[in-house]
């Protein structure tokens, strides 16, 4: 079956939901904040926040930034962060590929962290802890990154930390209990949603990257995304790649206005519909399930069969050792992490590389270190 991906000659996915940085679009919100950080870097300051609502661009942000950190840079990349301050500083000292004992205590595993981040600086190193919805943090957890923020030489921080999360994230550093914390703060950037006109240059740029800039798309079709998103990057990306499937459904090129707002409508984003815009959303969800898999089979191209990975006799099992682990897309210990395991999860080893298992869990696959894991009895 042909995908809308043929159908409008694109060589890519455009609107994705998940962040891409060869995507990244330099608004004037998204600049100033990437230029902050790249302050941040330079500088020798302690803390910086990135403050935004879900789908206003924060992780393609940190993402951009990381893409174009120096070789002397490294970095912890936590996400879902409800950690208290022991497995905070585990977490930190697993993403750097630190093996920790599962009984140390809080003070030795700071010990451990400020022995590494001490070893480093003498390499040459700058460390930066980045931490994704850190609105999720708790308090104590907060004010031990404080603590750990203080760690310096003579001249130099030993690290800096990157915190970003949604407007709760403000509101908790505002409070009493964490007064000293943000006075430490010297970068704070707000993302918002695009401009009207952000927002069609936001498209057109999308498209051009997917290699096709010719897609016809109306004036009243932007002024309706806009109506419905308000400029919200993911509400965007989602809107338009219904839109774009509205089109297909039709055989047709253009992008008008109805098509936006049965795009709007399918996605739950407007007033419920007539009959005819029910029966449009039931056909819509069925052509966009089956061209997902039409999608997968011409980029992925897999060059055997999948009957003959199905033939496998045996299957490796290994389960997660310490409390986290984290699943990164690529066997590299800096590649985006796709998910985060906890102990004793079961993994399925699908391939392995070096000191890295490609894994299955459950519907997720990715590289994890073999060195926190353990064989698994059957």
């Amino acid at each position: 079956m042909e995908s809308y991906i043929h159908f409008f000659a694109l060589k890519d996915n455009p609107f994705r939901i998940t962040p891409d940085v060869d995507f990244f679009f330099m608004s004037s919100v998204h600049q100033e904040a990437l230029g902050s950080l790249e302050f941040l870097m330079e500088s020798e300051e302690g803390f910086a926040v990135i403050i935004g609502e879900p789908g206003t661009g924060k992780t393609i942000t940190i993402r951009k930034f990381i893409s174009q950190l120096p070789e002397n840079v490294e970095y912890a990349y936590i996400l879902f962060p409800n950690l208290s301050p022991e497995e905070m500083f585990r977490a930190i000292l697993e993403d750097f590929g630190i093996e920790i004992d599962d009984t140390a205590t809080k003070n030795k595993l700071f010990s451990a962290l400020r022995e590494f981040l001490i070893k480093k600086r003498k390499e040459g190193k700058k460390i930066f802890i980045i931490i994704d919805e850190a609105q999720n943090l708790p308090v104590d957890t907060l004010e031990e990154l404080r603590i750990l923020s203080n760690l310096e030489t003579d001249k130099e921080k030993l690290i800096q930390i990157i915190l970003l999360g949604q407007p709760e994230l403000e509101n908790k550093l505002n409070s009493d209990a964490l007064r000293q914390l943000k006075q430490r703060i010297t970068v704070m950037s707000r993302l918002n949603n695009l401009t009207e006109k952000e927002l069609i240059d936001y498209i057109n740029y999308r498209l051009a990257k997917a290699g096709n800039s010719t897609v016809r798309i109306s004036n009243s079709a932007y002024k309706e995304i806009f109506r419905y998103t308000h400029g919200n990057l993911r509400q965007i990306n989602q809107i338009m790649e219904r839109a774009l499937m509205a089109a297909f459904v039709k055989n047709k090129h253009g992008i008008d206005k109805e098509d936006i707002i049965e795009a709007a409508n399918s996605l739950g984003m407007g007033k419920k519909g007539d009959r005819k815009s029910v029966y449009f959303v039931l056909v819509l969800t069925a052509v966009l399930t089956a061209s997902i898999f039409s999608v997968y089979y011409f980029l992925k191209k897999p060059s055997e069969p999948v009957k003959k990975i199905e033939k496998k006799s045996s299957v490796e099992k290994v389960y997660v050792i310490p409390n986290r682990l984290n699943v990164r897309l690529n066997p590299d210990k800096n590649s985006e992490i796709v998910y985060v395991l906890k102990k004793g999860d079961s993994l399925e080893v699908l391939e392995k590389k070096g000191n890295w298992y490609k894994i299955k869990y459950k519907n997720i696959t990715g590289w994890v270190n073999k060195n926190f894991t353990g064989p698994q009895n059957e």
